[in-house]
């Protein structure tokens, strides 16, 4: 088997563990997720974007003692649970309660969200959208923080300085903690 063809079948083993189904139905369970944690991340976190004509990255993080982001309203909260469904939603809180527990308690930058379409990737948007964000922790010379549960993002964060600090499983998907 080809290495894009390992990597494309460990990315879907990924993501059919939290949301069961086709892929189409992930992408809708993922939209919905987002969109219930954007209106918190706007008032309580930092968000920047990389666009053109439309949204090609963005990265969303928390500042110091911002972790975690203040549940979103009532509103949102409907919209994402209609969108992902009860069952998404359960393990979704799982998964969180896992991360929680082993979350740094000092002050840190928390990078929460980094992500580029498919069609925009290797021209470096991720990369400038994660100095931005390095920037702003070195100007308060402060610790960043992450979760990875993909393996080829080790190689990603690796050069801008992060190390890995634990390794383990979370409802049986490898999952890395680093920090810069």
């Amino acid at each position: 088997m080809s290495a894009s063809r390992r990597r494309a079948r460990a990315k879907s083993e990924h993501a059919s563990r939290m949301i069961r189904g086709d892929a189409a139905r992930r992408l809708r369970c993922n939209r919905a997720g987002m969109r219930a944690l954007l209106p918190a991340a706007r008032a309580h976190g930092w968000v920047r974007v990389a666009a053109d004509t439309r949204v090609q990255g963005a990265l969303i993080a928390m500042p110091p003692w911002h972790y975690p982001l203040p549940p979103s309203g009532l509103r949102d909260q409907l919209r994402a649970l209609w969108g992902q469904g009860f069952r998404v939603r359960a393990r979704w809180a799982r998964v969180f309660v896992h991360l929680d527990a082993r979350h740094p308690t000092g002050p840190h930058w928390y990078l929460s969200t980094l992500g580029v379409r498919t069609a925009a990737r290797g021209r470096g948007l991720g990369r400038a959208l994660l100095r931005a964000l390095l920037a702003r922790a070195d100007a308060d010379a402060l610790p960043c923080y992450l979760e990875t549960d993909r393996e080829a993002n080790l190689s990603f964060y690796a050069p801008e300085g992060f190390a890995v600090e634990q390794e383990r499983r979370v409802r049986g998907v490898r999952v890395w903690h680093m920090v810069r």
